[in-house]
Parts: C-alpha cells; structure tokens; sequence
C-alpha cells in the first residue's frame, strides 16, 4: 500500500490568463454570453466582474477549472484587446443545433 500518490489534476495555466484581463464567457446553460473583467485568477477558478445593465452595479461569475476542463464554458480573453485567445469556442452551426435555434443565436465578445 502506498502512503502518497500522484495525480495529475487539470488547472488553469496563470501564464496565459491573469487578473485584470478582458473575459466573454458563456456557460453551456446560458443563451448569451457575458463580458467582463478577470478580478481573481487561481489554478482552479477564475472569478470574472461584469456590469448587468442594471443601475450602477456590477455582478460577478465563477469559472471553474473542473467546468472549463469539461466543456461546459466557451471563453476568450484579452490582456490587451490586440490578440484575443479562445477556449472551447464552437462554430456557428454546431451552437444552432445546440440550442435548436434557426441562426439569432449570439455569441460574439460584446454579448
């Protein structure tokens, strides 16, 4: 019997994504997307600000790397707004047949 193993676990490369980086992310549940601002980056979840539209409030959502890892989030970010990065990002088609929407479903960066 062994007394200390090795796993390998997925996390967040903090290389590539960091606090303060611009984020759209929409999780699989989600019609629309929603952009906002990395305020928190951590192996395991990204923690993301965003403006609801309502009054003078911001609200936030939390990315987890075990939801990411599995698929259930389409995110890009920007540290600069020059060279966006993607990740899980489908195409067009496959998020319509997805939904089971005839082509209004949005998607871009400003959703």
């Amino acid at each position: 019997m062994t007394l200390v193993t090795e796993k390998t676990a997925a996390v967040f490369d903090l290389s590539e994504i960091k606090r303060g980086d611009l984020l759209w992310g929409r999780h699989r549940s989600w019609r629309d997307g929603r952009a906002g601002m990395v305020t928190s980056a951590t192996g395991e979840r990204l923690t993301v600000q965003y403006c609801p539209g309502v009054g003078n409030i911001t609200n936030h959502f939390i990315i987890p790397v075990s939801e990411a890892a599995g698929g259930e989030w389409e995110i890009r970010w920007s540290a600069d707004m020059a060279e966006i990065q993607e990740y899980n990002i489908k195409a067009d088609g496959e998020q319509r047949e997805e939904e089971g929407v005839d082509g209004s479903a949005s998607g871009g960066i400003d959703s």
